[in-house]
């Protein structure tokens, strides 16, 4: 037994598995590591033989294990597209709960969403998870400012805020803390352990979602090819799945028809986490372009880590707060126009050296960004 007060970090969805871990279980991991140094930490998440570093928190399974550990938890914690069951049990057995939950607009544009027969009524699944926690959380995680000054207006809607609050602090931070995208120390320290292996000069280093223009990366090595540049592309994570399957099957389609075979290169074979950072070590430039909308207007792309720990730019669309980051922080080359020449012109400039790497962003270790937080729960958790 432990005197030490328990938090519970529920994974949700989010595989914990080295080889089908995504951005959001990234971090959510590197988040429980950190929480772990000071806090017993549970996390609960579909059993894996190959679950990643979560530093000193224990990995609980789900079903009766899980509903244990929130009985006994003193503060629980969930990510976006949480199960609603889990939720209603922190509920009820009356625990601190604190929430990073973003509105599910990106699932509106899920093929899995789409392909069914009334994609409303399968939306709302996750329409109505995301309202309930709302509700019932005790007090918000945010990854920016854009993200924060939303779900400001979004609380409002919903009568979580109220003059007291205001009254109590004008700008709400005992119900949220921002803590932007970032890494933690365990990562750091095995990042700078890893020796660089080249997969290619230019890195796809996310998801192939429907909301991105991933033809336009194929279309830019395209047109370096033709101007005599050599070089290489890769998409690091091009293992299928239901909602990137077809969007894959198009990009490999554009990659035969170009004949860019030996030169762009799509990484079907699942990654280990602990082996993917020898490839974004030996990469010149990560590229990450999207397509206007809502999703991108309102959201941080995860991917932007990579960056923030390695000091490598990343090229990215002006389309949100992620291209604005890069061009405040001037951690890479935004393409204010997007398009393959655009960005074939971006890719050129760095091969040449004319872009020049961003310096490795200490202040966004999450042993660093994450105390303000930590000062508020350790106050709520001793009853202040």
């Amino acid at each position: 037994m432990t005197d030490q007060p328990i938090v519970v970090v529920d994974a949700g969805s989010y595989s914990l598995s080295e080889t089908s871990i995504a951005g959001a279980g990234q971090r959510l991991a590197e988040i429980a590591q950190v929480l772990s140094r000071h806090y017993t930490v549970r996390v609960l998440t579909q059993p894996a033989a190959d679950t990643v570093d979560l530093g000193a928190a224990e990995q609980v399974g789900l079903g009766e294990e899980a509903a244990r550990a929130i009985a006994t938890a003193d503060a629980v914690m969930f990510f976006d597209t949480p199960d609603r069951r889990r939720i209603e049990l922190a509920v009820a057995h009356r625990k601190l709960i604190i929430g990073e939950c973003r509105a599910p607009i990106e699932h509106m544009s899920f093929p899995s969403v789409l392909a069914r027969a009334d994609p409303t009524g399968e939306h709302q699944h996750f329409l109505g998870t995301y309202r309930r926690l709302l509700q019932v959380t005790h007090h918000f995680l945010c990854r920016s400012q854009v993200e924060r000054a939303a779900l400001l207006s979004t609380l409002c809607a919903f009568g979580r805020t109220t003059p007291d609050d205001i009254a109590r602090s004008a700008t709400l931070d005992h119900l949220i803390s921002t803590l932007p995208v970032g890494f933690s120390r365990r990562s750091l320290e095995s990042a700078d352990a890893t020796a660089p292996v080249h997969m290619a000069d230019f890195l796809w280093t996310g998801g192939i979602w429907a909301f991105f223009e991933p033809l336009m990366l194929v279309e830019a090595m395209a047109i370096l090819r033709d101007r005599g540049v050599e070089a290489s592309a890769a998409f690091l994570h091009a293992a299928p799945t239901e909602d990137t399957r077809s969007a894959i099957a198009v990009v490999r389609r554009a990659i035969d028809g170009l004949e860019l075979g030996d030169r762009v290169h799509l990484h079907t074979q699942p990654l280990a986490l602990s082996q993917r950072d020898q490839y974004v070590k030996a990469a010149q430039a990560y590229v990450c372009i999207a397509k206007p909308g809502a999703e991108n207007e309102t959201g941080t792309r995860l991917r932007l880590r990579d960056t923030l720990l390695h000091g490598i730019p990343t090229i990215i669309d002006p389309h949100g707060i992620s291209g604005d980051l890069v061009a405040r922080e001037n951690l890479g080359v935004v393409l204010h126009q997007p398009s393959a020449k655009s960005l074939a012109d971006a890719l050129e400039q760095v091969k040449s050296g004319a872009v020049g790497r961003p310096a490795r962003r200490m202040e966004r270790l999450y042993e660093n960004s994450m105390a303000p937080f930590m000062t508020w729960l350790d106050k709520e958790l001793r009853g202040e």
